[in-house]
Protein backbone atom coordinates (compact mmCIF):
# COMPACT_ATOMS: atom_id res chain seq x y z
CA UNK A 1 0.00 0.00 0.00
CA UNK A 2 1.43 3.39 -0.73
CA UNK A 3 2.58 5.54 2.12
CA UNK A 4 1.80 8.68 1.38
CA UNK A 5 -1.68 10.22 1.76
CA UNK A 6 -2.98 13.93 1.60
CA UNK A 7 -4.73 14.70 4.69
CA UNK A 8 -8.18 14.64 2.88
CA UNK A 9 -7.17 10.91 2.03
CA UNK A 10 -6.27 10.12 5.45
CA UNK A 11 -9.58 11.97 6.68
CA UNK A 12 -11.73 10.03 4.51
CA UNK A 13 -9.61 6.96 5.46
CA UNK A 14 -11.83 7.28 8.67
CA UNK A 15 -15.08 6.94 7.14
CA UNK A 16 -16.84 3.55 7.30
CA UNK A 17 -17.33 1.91 3.84
CA UNK A 18 -14.65 3.73 2.17
CA UNK A 19 -12.02 2.70 4.27
CA UNK A 20 -11.98 -0.90 2.32
CA UNK A 21 -12.43 1.04 -0.98
CA UNK A 22 -9.79 3.44 -0.90
CA UNK A 23 -7.55 0.41 0.80
CA UNK A 24 -8.73 -1.49 -2.62
CA UNK A 25 -7.98 1.65 -4.65
CA UNK A 26 -4.53 1.83 -3.41
CA UNK A 27 -3.66 -1.90 -4.29
CA UNK A 28 -4.13 -1.43 -7.66
CA UNK A 29 -1.93 2.19 -7.72
CA UNK A 30 0.69 0.23 -6.44
CA UNK A 31 0.00 -3.01 -8.68
CA UNK A 32 -0.04 -0.53 -11.73
CA UNK A 33 3.38 1.09 -10.51
CA UNK A 34 5.05 -2.23 -10.30
CA UNK A 35 3.92 -3.62 -13.44
CA UNK A 36 5.11 0.01 -15.53
CA UNK A 37 8.36 -0.90 -13.64
CA UNK A 38 8.73 -4.11 -14.60
CA UNK A 39 7.71 -3.11 -18.41
CA UNK A 40 10.20 -0.23 -18.37
CA UNK A 41 12.67 -2.67 -17.23
CA UNK A 42 11.96 -5.06 -20.10
CA UNK A 43 12.08 -2.23 -23.00
CA UNK A 44 15.55 -1.21 -21.41
CA UNK A 45 16.53 -4.84 -21.67
CA UNK A 46 15.14 -5.33 -25.12
CA UNK A 47 16.91 -2.12 -25.97
CA UNK A 48 20.03 -3.32 -24.92
CA UNK A 49 19.47 -6.82 -27.20
CA UNK A 50 18.54 -4.46 -30.21
CA UNK A 51 21.92 -2.44 -30.12
CA UNK A 52 24.03 -5.70 -29.63
CA UNK A 53 22.44 -6.82 -32.38
CA UNK A 54 23.14 -3.84 -34.76
CA UNK A 55 26.73 -3.92 -33.24
CA UNK A 56 27.33 -7.20 -34.19
CA UNK A 57 25.92 -6.15 -37.81
CA UNK A 58 27.88 -3.42 -37.87
CA UNK A 59 31.65 -5.37 -36.82
CA UNK A 60 30.54 -8.00 -39.23
CA UNK A 61 30.03 -5.73 -42.28
CA UNK A 62 29.21 -7.63 -45.33
CA UNK A 63 29.69 -10.81 -43.67
CA UNK A 64 26.47 -9.66 -41.65
CA UNK A 65 24.44 -10.25 -44.62
CA UNK A 66 24.93 -13.96 -45.58
CA UNK A 67 25.03 -13.99 -41.49
CA UNK A 68 21.54 -12.79 -41.61
CA UNK A 69 20.28 -15.49 -43.91
CA UNK A 70 21.04 -18.32 -41.93
CA UNK A 71 18.44 -20.23 -39.83
CA UNK A 72 19.52 -19.69 -36.50
CA UNK A 73 21.55 -17.02 -36.52
CA UNK A 74 22.31 -15.50 -33.48
CA UNK A 75 22.16 -11.93 -34.46
CA UNK A 76 18.56 -12.45 -35.93
CA UNK A 77 17.87 -14.00 -32.69
CA UNK A 78 18.88 -10.94 -30.26
CA UNK A 79 16.48 -9.36 -32.59
CA UNK A 80 13.71 -11.96 -32.08
CA UNK A 81 14.20 -11.72 -28.54
CA UNK A 82 14.21 -7.76 -28.62
CA UNK A 83 10.47 -7.93 -29.91
CA UNK A 84 9.22 -10.05 -28.11
CA UNK A 85 10.51 -8.52 -24.64
CA UNK A 86 8.98 -5.24 -26.12
CA UNK A 87 5.66 -6.94 -26.90
CA UNK A 88 5.84 -8.36 -23.25
CA UNK A 89 6.71 -5.34 -21.52
CA UNK A 90 3.78 -3.80 -23.59
CA UNK A 91 1.07 -6.89 -22.32
CA UNK A 92 2.94 -6.48 -18.50
CA UNK A 93 2.36 -2.87 -18.60
CA UNK A 94 -1.90 -3.44 -19.57
CA UNK A 95 -2.89 -6.17 -17.47
CA UNK A 96 -6.22 -5.65 -15.41
CA UNK A 97 -6.33 -3.74 -13.03
CA UNK A 98 -8.06 -6.08 -11.07
CA UNK A 99 -10.89 -3.41 -10.55
CA UNK A 100 -14.24 -4.17 -9.71
CA UNK A 101 -17.48 -1.42 -10.23
CA UNK A 102 -20.30 -1.82 -7.68
CA UNK A 103 -22.38 -3.74 -9.60
CA UNK A 104 -20.05 -6.12 -11.42
CA UNK A 105 -20.60 -10.26 -10.92
CA UNK A 106 -16.81 -9.94 -10.79
CA UNK A 107 -15.65 -8.72 -7.45
CA UNK A 108 -11.63 -8.36 -6.48
CA UNK A 109 -11.22 -8.25 -2.68
CA UNK A 110 -8.14 -6.82 -0.98
CA UNK A 111 -7.00 -10.03 0.00
CA UNK A 112 -7.32 -11.11 -4.14
CA UNK A 113 -5.92 -7.65 -4.61
CA UNK A 114 -2.57 -8.62 -2.55
CA UNK A 115 -2.21 -11.76 -4.18
CA UNK A 116 -1.59 -10.04 -7.85
CA UNK A 117 1.03 -8.00 -6.09
CA UNK A 118 2.79 -11.18 -4.93
CA UNK A 119 2.28 -12.65 -8.33
CA UNK A 120 3.13 -9.44 -10.28
CA UNK A 121 6.11 -9.50 -7.87
CA UNK A 122 7.62 -12.49 -9.34
CA UNK A 123 8.21 -10.81 -12.34
CA UNK A 124 10.65 -8.45 -11.18
CA UNK A 125 13.09 -10.94 -10.54
CA UNK A 126 12.82 -12.85 -13.88
CA UNK A 127 12.88 -8.97 -15.39
CA UNK A 128 15.94 -8.30 -13.83
CA UNK A 129 17.79 -11.29 -15.04
CA UNK A 130 16.46 -10.29 -18.47
CA UNK A 131 18.40 -6.51 -17.90
CA UNK A 132 21.51 -8.18 -16.53
CA UNK A 133 21.80 -10.84 -19.33
CA UNK A 134 21.28 -8.29 -21.99
CA UNK A 135 23.78 -5.71 -20.59
CA UNK A 136 25.88 -8.52 -20.53
CA UNK A 137 25.57 -9.53 -23.73
CA UNK A 138 25.47 -5.52 -25.46
CA UNK A 139 28.97 -4.93 -23.47
CA UNK A 140 30.34 -8.05 -25.13
CA UNK A 141 29.22 -7.34 -28.17
CA UNK A 142 31.05 -3.73 -28.21
CA UNK A 143 34.27 -5.42 -26.27
CA UNK A 144 34.61 -8.39 -28.41
CA UNK A 145 32.55 -8.27 -31.57
CA UNK A 146 30.65 -11.55 -30.80
CA UNK A 147 28.93 -12.55 -27.75
CA UNK A 148 27.91 -16.02 -25.80
CA UNK A 149 25.40 -17.35 -27.26
CA UNK A 150 24.41 -19.51 -24.66
CA UNK A 151 23.30 -16.08 -22.86
CA UNK A 152 20.19 -16.60 -25.68
CA UNK A 153 18.86 -19.86 -23.34
CA UNK A 154 18.47 -17.83 -20.66
CA UNK A 155 16.63 -14.91 -22.64
CA UNK A 156 14.55 -17.48 -23.47
CA UNK A 157 13.91 -19.28 -20.30
CA UNK A 158 13.57 -15.57 -18.35
CA UNK A 159 10.77 -14.71 -21.80
CA UNK A 160 8.99 -18.07 -20.98
CA UNK A 161 8.77 -17.48 -17.09
CA UNK A 162 7.03 -14.08 -17.59
CA UNK A 163 4.85 -15.29 -19.77
CA UNK A 164 4.06 -18.27 -17.32
CA UNK A 165 3.34 -15.40 -14.42
CA UNK A 166 1.05 -13.13 -17.16
CA UNK A 167 -0.84 -16.37 -17.81
CA UNK A 168 -0.91 -17.37 -14.13
CA UNK A 169 -1.71 -13.97 -12.98
CA UNK A 170 -4.90 -13.88 -15.86
CA UNK A 171 -5.95 -17.19 -14.58
CA UNK A 172 -6.33 -15.98 -10.91
CA UNK A 173 -8.19 -12.93 -11.87
CA UNK A 174 -10.98 -14.75 -13.80
CA UNK A 175 -11.76 -17.57 -11.04
CA UNK A 176 -8.92 -20.15 -12.65
CA UNK A 177 -6.60 -20.35 -10.08
CA UNK A 178 -3.17 -20.65 -10.37
CA UNK A 179 -0.97 -22.24 -13.20
CA UNK A 180 -0.01 -26.30 -12.10
CA UNK A 181 3.95 -26.75 -11.80
CA UNK A 182 5.20 -27.48 -15.65
CA UNK A 183 2.18 -26.17 -17.23
CA UNK A 184 3.23 -23.41 -19.51
CA UNK A 185 0.45 -21.44 -21.69
CA UNK A 186 1.64 -19.54 -24.76
CA UNK A 187 0.37 -16.00 -24.26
Amino acid sequence: MSLRLGWLEKLAMLVPGYRGYKRRELLREDDAILRRYVADKLREASKMLQDAAEELARRLGGQAVWLLQQPGNPVQALNDYARKLYTLAGLVENLELGYSPSFSRIKVQEEELRKLMEIDNRMVGYTSVALETARIILGQARGQGWFDVRLLQTIGETVTSIESVVEERRRFLHGGGAVEQGELGKI
